[in-house]
């Protein structure tokens, strides 16, 4: 299978509210495993709070859609989503300490 890159950017509601706090320790979870298994390379949030930018990997754009449709904050947002010839990213490796 293919691995397509997706750029995905979201409008969160404002203003933030505590339910949408609640929400978060499940998001970070979900997110930290689409991380662990490669579906997402970024994920950035405004300082503003209002809006999230998400490279994910998928196969096929129903699969990117069902990966987005499963972040626990997605009833708070809505996304639009555009198909990426390539990504370039710095990749952080943190260096080994011989002591």
């Amino acid at each position: 299978m293919e691995n397509i890159r997706y750029f995905v950017e979201f409008d969160i509601e404002t203003p933030f509210t505590k339910e949408m706090a609640m929400y978060i320790p499940s998001q970070r979870k979900r997110v930290s495993s689409f991380f662990y298994e490669g579906k997402i390379l970024s994920y950035a949030i405004s300082a503003e709070r209002d809006k999230l930018w998400v490279v994910f990997v998928a196969s096929t754009e129903e699969e990117l859609i069902r990966l987005v449709e499963s972040l626990p904050m997605i009833i708070f947002m809505t996304y639009r989503y555009r198909e990426l010839m390539f990504v370039q990213m710095a990749s952080v490796i943190p260096e080994m300490s011989l002591n």
